[in-house]
């Protein structure tokens, strides 16, 4: 992939598209719900196995194997021989439940606020507070490093992707020790096509499709471990990325996770941009079909088609021309013709001359209003304010011309 864009990095749908995956996840419907039931069972089993059993490196390890058989978690280790004794571990991150595949592989523990979910589950996972209190956070891991003698295991980059590339990592994993063990993880899920994680999805979410799917299989490889020597904690990481990113034959990006959550969030929140499809013109209403030629007067640039459309949800020439203006709508401008009816074609022509002191160019002897503004004002204030003169002149125009053109004796 050349230029990786973020939302290459994210999935939209669980499923994919197709006619063949969509007829296998009907016809496994039953079976996955069935497999939710026995599934769910299991992990009540194991909510009572972590409020009886002591915390302790045999009960973790047990209950981990009891949350892999309950989550459907298959796991398979490259080479195992490759694995070493270090303080650190790191992986790139695919799923909510990397570390299960990873601490069972190494006996690590990863980082986290440890709730009561994770504690149940069997994450092994240890509460060292809040990462927003960083220097509180490192000061806790280098007391359990040199009291427990457990090693880490951490996703320097934070956030869950596809993994068709590296997010920038985070520096602080790499501030406990000097060596580091780096391990890509990949993951599939034979005989059904389900997306691990989709945007916007929840822990909940994805679990539902752990216990769904029939086997969710982990692939680890362990690399050769890196010695920071005399490199920064930035170098250092970086290192580490571009090596296991050569090993996964993925790209590195400059993204980091508080970038892919804004533009999660963006995409979550804000509509879909609208088209320029045409409607249905089986039965063109003649109300919006006399709106549409008052915009067209108005905005002699923009399609019909496009116009109609807009006024089909909106009922509203103000409102349509205020989406056309603010850039909701998407279209090729086309040159004004002498046609400005929705069921007549149109015929293509220049403009004629133009005034750039008054922002507005002759056709035919008529004058079309320029709907540019000189400037791009820095306040929204002001940007406010450029628009709604702008769209007055507008509207001013167009009832002038409207005036003019039916011969009304009606004052400007």
């Amino acid at each position: 992939m050349a230029n990786v864009e973020i939302r290459h990095l994210l999935k939209r749908n669980r499923i994919p598209e197709n006619d063949v995956n969509l007829l296998i996840f009907i016809l496994y419907l039953p079976i996955g719900l069935i497999l939710i039931l026995l599934r769910s069972v299991l992990l009540l089993g194991l909510f009572i196995l972590g409020q009886v059993l002591p915390d302790t490196s045999v009960s973790q390890k047990l209950i981990n194997k009891i949350a892999c058989l309950g989550l459907g978690i298959s796991i398979h280790i490259e080479n195992p021989k490759s694995k070493e004794n270090v303080n650190v571990y790191v992986s790139n991150s695919l799923s909510i439940f990397d570390q299960i595949a990873v601490c069972s592989a190494t006996g690590a523990v990863s980082p986290s606020c440890r709730t009561t979910l994770e504690k149940v589950l069997g994450l092994s996972t240890y509460c060292f507070g809040s990462v927003t209190n960083l220097d509180n956070f490192k000061n806790n891991i280098k007391q359990f490093i040199a009291e427990k003698k457990t090693p880490l295991y951490f996703a320097p980059e934070e956030k869950i992707t596809n993994g068709k590339a590296l997010l920038k990592f985070k520096t602080y994993p790499f501030e406990f020790t000097n060596k580091v063990q780096p391990i890509c993880i990949k993951i599939d899920r034979p005989f059904l096509d389900i997306s691990v994680t989709t945007i916007g999805s929840t822990f909940i979410s994805d679990m539902f499709y752990f216990l769904f799917a029939p086997v969710t299989n982990y692939k680890l490889t362990f690399l050769v471990p890196f010695e920071k020597t005399s490199m920064s904690d930035d170098e250092f990481s970086e290192v580490v990325r571009q090596n296991m990113a050569t090993s996964l034959k993925i790209q590195t990006t400059d993204f980091t996770s508080n970038d892919i959550a804004e533009w999660e969030k963006r995409t979550l929140t804000e509509p879909p941009p609208r088209s320029q499809n045409r409607p249905p013109t089986r039965s063109l209403n003649p109300e919006l079909q006399r709106m549409s030629n008052q915009v067209k007067e108005v905005l002699p640039h923009v399609p019909l088609n496009v116009i109609y459309s807009d006024l089909y949800v909106t009922r509203n020439v103000d409102s349509t021309i205020t989406n056309i203006l603010e850039g909701r709508l998407h279209f090729t401008p086309e040159q004004p013709t002498t046609s400005n009816t929705i069921n007549q074609p149109s015929t293509s022509s220049s403009l004629s001359s133009s005034s750039p002191a008054t922002g507005a160019s002759t056709y035919g002897g008529k004058t079309l209003f320029n709907t540019a503004a000189s400037s791009f004002p820095k306040s929204a204030s002001e940007r406010s304010k450029s628009f709604q003169e702008r769209k007055e002149q507008l509207i001013a125009s167009a009832r002038r011309r409207y005036i003019e053109k039916h011969n009304l004796d009606i004052p400007f």
